[in-house]
């Protein structure tokens, strides 16, 4: 893939261009939120020494890049305007309590795992390593 030069158009062929239809974003590295008609694009020199253009967060100083990598819609319902949706959600409820199941079964004592145990079946061999 190769990014826009002078001669593309605005936005067409570059797909980290912003959105046709504008909508609130914000930006990954400075946490800044705008409207997408806001992405700026900036003419700069690559680590190569040549001159690239690149669709950058509209705030100044801020490296953030492209829509759909550095800078993303807020809403999480947003579609292209293909109906193509940018977030995925695997559709499985949260924990109420907040807490990160292992999966692993509850003994019935109330004492944590000892993870530098040796399993049964190690014996006294040494670690390979």
């Amino acid at each position: 893939m190769s990014l826009p030069n002078e001669d593309d158009d605005e936005r067409g062929s570059d797909p980290f261009g912003p959105p046709a239809i504008p909508t609130l974003v914000a930006c990954l590295h400075c946490g800044e939120e705008y409207e997408s008609y806001l992405i700026e694009r900036r003419r700069e020199r690559n680590a190569d020494g040549q001159w690239r253009w690149w669709w950058c967060c509209a705030t100044p100083n801020c490296d953030g890049r492209g829509f759909g990598f550095d800078i993303l819609p807020i809403d999480e319902d947003w579609t292209d305007e293909e109906g193509n949706r940018m977030w995925v959600s695997d559709d499985e409820e949260d924990d109420d309590d907040g807490e990160f199941d292992l999966g692993l079964d509850d003994d019935d004592d109330d004492e944590p795992p000892d993870w530098n145990r040796p399993r049964k079946d190690d014996g006294d061999h040494p670690i390979p390593y």
